[in-house]
């Protein structure tokens, strides 16, 4: 029975597959719902059916007897009005209370297709456009005043329509969505909450310009995640610079046995790439399939050669089909990509300004390109790099040039974790670096500068930021004075990362849950059906 005052079971019925229950309203007077006069006159009965939860795998059906009664308000325009059941069941509703907020609860968590699958072996039934209907005309949830947010961007459709969500960083729960990520927009926000006091998030102009436009007395702060990726950046395009004088270093290292090699890289004295030659690891793995070979001989079966040795079953099997011992491929010679036909004309238009990604991808499809947007993304970030595009980089099998970029960024990586944790640096590589800061000094003051700035983003050191500032812009490198010279245009909110607690980690996390929301509505659904879910459901 429903826990609802005023109702008296009359009859009850079970089959198969469903429970019904007559019921009948005890109360001897009713309230307007208008006019709010409470009235015992009586002007009719009315039956009503609903569905309720179900019971022991049947459908409960509940059949109401309510009563009419006459309002005796002169003037009052509900003249006739039904008893109302609000415990029981909204008017007009075909289903309980209680079991529309269930079917809610599947809807916000699962949407329309797979919540209508789930709710129907649970022996209750509604329609995945119910359960949408459910979803967008439920009510905002309540939320406090915020102080301190977080902005970030997501896409609606990848490269072409972009939105914006707000996070409440105290309470750790999206607070709102915003249909663009136009300053106007988020301007117009920030105006309609005059509480805010920080904002958390990334260097996006629009951002920016929202900020100071609808909250000029927030503070701005920048997200520490993004300023460490961009000094990375900034130290893999000085690595680069100087390739050469690495790979005179890495010329040298062979040459001196007492220096050991670092493993089989693609420059040869390079750490980036393992620890361990390539005799090392033919050499195990000529060990792992001799076992795999001297177990079958014993008898063992495939499952029982698996567990011994930690292959997989396919593994041995395909290793005991071989007749002998499967040495491993040469990778073929990459070909051109679909972008390497169009590149010189990317070329050319990235040098006349023409730096709008989607732009450049519809004119190269109208003239025959039939590949991705990610591929041509992937190549004109490249040409803002400065670096070869993967397109038209070299591939020669066992040449220098082959993975150039990539051994830039591990070079660059090292740099870094070295300044960050040293423990981590494995003893080839800290004496590959120690040798090529002592033959290139670019490099030896490339380190110097980049770690000294992470340890004051780490640390909170905000009184060395400015001096870091004038020997940076005051240096001879041109990559990291070009670093500089973006911290300096938005010093304040750098020095607010460094000084306050806040950073955008959290709305990256919420990011990540709107994106695995917005995938299991299979990237079909609204704004308008996508707000609510990650609101509601946070």
């Amino acid at each position: 029975m429903p826990k609802s005052p005023g109702l008296r079971l009359e009859d009850t019925f079970i089959d198969a597959d469903t429970v019904s229950l007559t019921l009948a309203s005890t109360s001897l007077s009713a309230i307007c719902p208008v006019c709010d006069r409470k009235t015992a006159r009586l002007h009719s009965h009315y039956a009503r059916t609903v569905a309720d939860l179900p019971w022991s795998g049947r459908r409960v059906r509940l059949f109401l007897r309510v009563r009419k009664f006459r309002c005796p308000q002169k003037g009052c325009p509900r003249r006739v009005f039904t008893e109302r059941l609000p415990d029981l069941v909204e008017p007009y509703a075909r289903k309980t209370a209680r079991l529309h907020e269930v079917l809610e609860l599947v809807g916000f968590a699962l949407g329309g297709g797979a919540g209508a699958r789930l709710i129907r072996r649970l022996s209750m039934a509604a329609s995945p456009s119910t359960l949408l209907h459910y979803i967008r005309r439920a009510a905002a949830a309540p939320h406090p005043e915020p102080r301190i947010i977080g902005v970030d961007d997501f896409a609606l459709r990848r490269g072409q329509r972009y939105a914006t969500i707000i996070v409440d960083l105290e309470r750790h729960r999206p607070i709102d969505l915003l249909p663009d990520r136009s300053a106007e927009t988020l301007a117009d926000w920030f105006r309609a909450n005059p509480g805010i006091e920080v904002i958390a998030c990334d260097r996006y102009r629009p951002y920016i310009e929202g900020a100071s436009a609808g909250a000029p007395g927030a503070a701005q702060v920048a997200d520490r995640f993004h300023v460490l990726k961009n000094l990375h950046d900034a130290v893999e395009k000085a690595v680069e610079h100087n390739r050469h004088a690495l790979d005179e270093i890495d010329d040298s290292l062979e040459e001196h046995e007492e220096v050991p090699a670092a493993g089989p890289t693609l420059g040869a004295g390079h750490p980036g790439w393992g620890h361990r030659s390539d005799p090392d690891k033919r050499q195990e793995r000529l060990d792992l399939y001799e076992r795999v070979v001297e177990l079958r001989e014993r008898g063992l079966y495939v499952e029982a050669i698996a567990r011994e040795v930690g292959l997989s079953q396919s593994t041995v099997a395909s290793w005991l089909n071989a007749g002998g011992f499967p040495e491993r491929q040469r990778r073929e010679r990459k070909k051109p990509g679909p972008v390497a036909p169009y590149a010189d004309y990317l070329e050319r238009r990235w040098r006349e300004r023409c730096i709008n990604m989607s732009q450049l991808w519809r004119e190269i499809k109208e003239m025959g390109y039939e590949g991705s947007y990610d591929a041509v993304a992937d190549h004109l970030r490249c040409l803002r790099k400065g670096l070869s595009p993967p397109a038209l980089a070299p591939t020669t099998n066992g040449g220098k040039t082959e993975g150039a970029r990539h051994e830039s960024q591990e070079t660059a990586r090292l740099l870094m974790l070295e300044t960050k944790d040293p423990e981590a640096v494995r003893p080839e590589q800290r004496q590959w670096l120690e040798e090529s800061r002592q033959r290139c000094p670019e490099l030896a003051a490339v380190q110097d500068l980049a770690g000294r700035f992470a340890r004051i983003m780490r640390e909170g050191e905000e009184y060395k930021l400015g001096n870091w500032l004038e020997e940076a812009e005051s240096g001879s490198l041109s990559e990291i004075r070009t670093f500089a010279k973006g911290v300096r245009q938005d010093e304040a909110a750098i020095r607010a990362a460094v000084s306050l607690p806040w950073s955008s980690g959290q709305v990256e996390e919420q990011v990540n849950r709107l994106k695995l929301i917005k995938r299991s509505m299979y990237g079909r659904a609204s704004f308008g059906l996508l707000r609510p879910r990650v609101l509601r459901g946070a």
